[in-house]
């Protein structure tokens, strides 16, 4: 063989090996490149889906406060509503106390009788007498 084939022979050689490992990392540049598409389409989903749950997050937080408020508002009527039923048994005590002196007063007990029975001071007791005597 003479030195010009040979050298072409090897210049041959070194194209193909060339031309080969030139393929082989076109291919792994086209597989990384298939990769990253496919990560940065991931990316787009999620930065999606983020936002997403932040406009929920926002709405849930919004409704959050409207019943923070209306809870607010009915513990207030519910206290309201306590210190009515409170006045009302307050009162409902004291008229049961003239009541019970009144049937007291009926039954003929005396003025002592009436303010140990109903403990009313004696005045009270007094004008209890006056106004059902006057009754009478």
């Amino acid at each position: 063989m003479s030195f010009p084939l040979l050298l072409s022979l090897i210049a041959l050689i070194v194209s193909i090996v060339g031309l080969v490992l030139l393929i082989v990392m076109f291919k792994r540049f086209q597989t990384q490149l298939e990769t990253i598409v496919s990560q940065s389409q991931s990316v787009s989903d999620l930065s999606k889906k983020v936002n997403n749950l932040s406009e929920e997050i926002h709405e849930i937080r919004s409704g959050n406060y409207g019943v923070i408020n209306r809870v607010k508002e009915l513990v207030q009527q519910v206290d309201n509503l306590q210190s009515a039923q409170q006045n009302l048994v307050e009162q409902d005590s004291q008229s049961r106390f003239y009541s019970k002196g009144a049937k007291l007063i009926s039954q003929g007990a005396s003025l002592e009788d009436v303010m140990r029975e109903c403990d009313m001071p004696i005045a009270e007791a007094e004008l209890l007498f006056n106004l059902h005597n006057k009754q009478r």
